[in-house]
């Protein structure tokens, strides 16, 4: 229980920050929340996550459903595929489709704006629903479907009234993080000339040199966070068993596609061209265009040393948020209850904040109490793990919630303690789970931007700041950003490809 509380209050400094920093001022939040152009952000913000939550939600339950539940040919293929635009930042994927088009439709304006901004997010974002779903189909016991179809309901109502209720924590999972990242979304949603809540927030912070008035708004955000942790108990119900028999479950029945399998096919084809051969197409091309000399020659030091930054920095934080997020999971799931709830939720607050607010907080907290760590590449590992740590722990809940408890009884009943049953038992059980959060961490880390921004250390850059920097965020040169952009992708890949392995083996 005491290291969770610790790791809950650490994920809670920043929000902490909000509130305690020189006292907090309700006169100026007010003021804020009456002002003209505070509510249509507002609703701004409601729209963009609401569409981008449900389009996510369609993208990745249908397609776990196709590749898990149908006789779609190369179903690993498709996993692995459709796991790839992981590894796509936001910001570059919609880079990417605003320099698509400029070049090839320089007079539309469909990119820009509220639609564009869904489909764009939509398409990078859906297997944070993909994948725990597809995990979660491939681990559901058939018996209670077979028990289902034994007494006469046809292939739809079973799956309607029995499997889908038991996604719900697979699902629910997903969309608290899409929905938060939503909140906290920054460079996608600039560039796609989409004005939200959070990019009110940075343009004060960094812009208008109005931090009081950013950290009030913050303050907002925050409670929206909250309420789609509330969002998120509702929509997981219950939990429900998925093994009911003894033995390893028996690989589900699939349903023939027959005539029609060439239009899913097509489908998962358009889903893969749409999320990734247009940031592939741009990055290249813009490369060649780099190579010959059309922006100047390839600073290929700043490439190698952006590289490794990236490496390094996302890779510690992965190993450090997965080891915080242990004693969370374990508690949240084997010792359900008030407290431990809280410890679970406090953990997902911070990832719903703007990634300057987040940067400025680690910065008032260094500056007044932990000074060595200022300007350190420590200090972003930390923020890095205080923004992603519920990205570690909502994987490992699922592994821990699918290891049988029965083995664990076993275990203590052979004189085995807590820690030994956790170690021996528990863990090589949700390992699989475990790897998957560490994956999702370094992802997410290895493209972070606002916050590595304000964090790196003096001189050093990552690969999204290094990219970001050829633009000053504001000249669109994507012959200029196409060397990093590439790397970025291609290092994406990497994890991305052993998550589909990791999901394809569990």
């Amino acid at each position: 229980m005491i290291p969770g509380l610790l790791i809950a209050a650490a994920a809670l400094a920043p929000a902490a920050y909000l509130l305690l920093r020189a006292g907090f001022s309700f006169s100026l939040l007010w003021d804020e929340l009456d002002s003209p152009s505070t509510l249509p952000l507002l609703w701004n913000t409601v729209k963009l996550l609401v569409l981008v939550c449900l389009c996510t939600a369609v993208l990745g339950v249908g397609l776990a459903v196709l590749i898990a539940r149908t006789s779609l040919p190369m179903p690993r293929a498709w996993t692995v595929v459709l796991t790839l635009p992981l590894g796509v930042p936001t910001f570059v994927g919609s880079y990417a489709w605003v320099a698509f088009s400029y070049e090839y439709f320089p007079q539309s304006r469909l990119i820009f704006g509220l639609g564009g901004a869904v489909a764009v997010l939509s398409l990078t974002l859906f297997p944070y629903v993909f994948l725990p779903v597809l995990t979660a189909l491939r681990r559901l016991d058939p018996a209670q479907e077979e028990a289902a179809r034994a007494l006469g309901h046809g292939p739809v109502p079973v799956f309607l009234r029995v499997t889908l209720p038991q996604l719900r924590p697979a699902v629910a999972t997903g969309l608290l993080i899409v929905g938060l990242h939503m909140l906290a979304e920054f460079g996608a949603v600039q560039m796609l000339g989409y004005s939200t809540l959070t990019t009110a927030i940075v343009q004060r912070a960094t812009v208008l040199g109005m931090p009081e008035s950013a950290r009030a708004l913050a303050v907002v955000l925050a409670g929206g966070a909250i309420v789609l942790l509330f969002l998120d108990r509702l929509l997981r119900g219950r939990a429900r068993p998925v093994h009911t028999g003894q033995g390893t479950p028996r690989p589900p029945r699939r349903w023939r596609l027959g005539w029609s399998t060439p239009l899913w096919l097509l489908l998962c084809l358009a889903v893969a061209a749409a999320a990734l051969a247009i940031p592939l197409w741009v990055t290249v091309s813009g490369l060649l265009r780099h190579l010959g000399g059309d922006a100047g020659a390839v600073d290929w030091q700043l490439l190698r040393d952006a590289t490794a930054n990236t490496a390094q920095w996302a890779g510690a934080a992965a190993v450090v948020a997965t080891v915080c997020a242990l004693p969370v999971s374990l508690l949240a799931v084997r010792y359900p209850g008030r407290i431990s709830g809280a410890i679970e939720r406090s953990t997902w607050v911070a990832h719903a904040l703007p990634g300057v607010i987040m940067a400025l907080s680690l910065v008032y907290i260094s500056v007044r109490w932990l000074y060595p760590l200022y300007q350190t590449s420590t200090l972003l590992v930390i923020g890095y793990v205080v923004m992603f740590l519920p990205l570690a722990v909502g994987s490992q809940q699922v592994g821990v919630a699918q290891a049988s408890t029965r083995l664990d009884e076993m275990s203590r009943s052979l004189g085995k303690g807590p820690l030994a049953t956790f170690g021996r038992v528990t863990v090589p059980l949700s390992l699989p789970a475990i790897g998957v959060g560490a994956l999702l961490v370094a992802l997410d880390a290895g493209k972070e931007l606002t916050t590595t921004l304000l964090l790196q250390p003096t001189g050093e850059k990552s690969l999204a700041t290094a990219l970001w920097s050829t633009t000053n965020g504001e000249v669109l040169d994507f012959t200029a950003a196409a060397p990093y952009g590439l790397v970025l992708l291609l290092i994406g890949a990497v994890p991305a490809v052993l998550l589909a392995r990791s999901t394809l083996r569990a």
